[in-house]
């Protein structure tokens, strides 16, 4: 000790001492505490972006059923072009007076032409179809199917419409 320095004084400073250790004793329960609700949270932001990813697979299993739906309405819309192109040709060389139909190739060409058409819708129908099977076969193989899977309703609905594609193919090319 110093000839100037009293017990009071060092005394003081053991108090200021004993106060700044409790004041670090207390910064470091702090620093425990927030280290806990980092952890928390950091667990908490992983199980939200696994929800995002489920969600994520779920709209993508949804999308493979839109673009299914979507294919199937575009074979449609071919299919009935088909059919009017051929219904056209018929019209005009019934519109003919004349004893032998002018248009008769017409009739020819616009029959290749929409059964060409229908031919195009069924391998529509029938691709996209193709495509939805796979999508779901590797969809199911990764994700949790959705609540509201069924893979087969929308796979049988394009398949009647690719059926009913070849049914209209037969009756323009072989029947009229």
């Amino acid at each position: 000790m110093d000839k100037d320095t009293t017990p009071q004084d060092v005394l003081s400073v053991q108090k200021e001492i004993l106060e700044i250790q409790k004041e670090i004793h207390k910064m470091a329960k702090e620093q425990i505490v927030m280290a806990k609700q980092r952890n928390e949270m950091s667990a908490e932001r992983s199980k939200m972006s696994l929800d995002r990813s489920e969600m994520s697979a779920q709209r993508s299993y949804m999308n493979n059923e839109r673009t299914l739906s979507v294919w199937v309405r575009t074979a449609l819309s071919a299919m009935i072009f088909g059919i009017a192109i051929d219904r056209f040709g018929l019209m005009v060389e019934g519109i003919s007076s004349h004893r032998e139909p002018v248009f008769s190739m017409m009739n020819l060409s616009t029959t290749v032409v929409g059964a060409a058409l229908m031919v195009l819708s069924v391998l529509m129908a029938l691709t996209a179809v193709w495509r939805f099977l796979l999508f779901n076969k590797s969809y199911k193989k990764e994700y949790k199917p959705p609540y509201n899977y069924n893979a087969w309703l929308p796979a049988i609905y394009a398949f009647m419409v690719a059926i009913f594609g070849m049914g209209m193919f037969v009756f323009m090319w072989f029947v009229v």
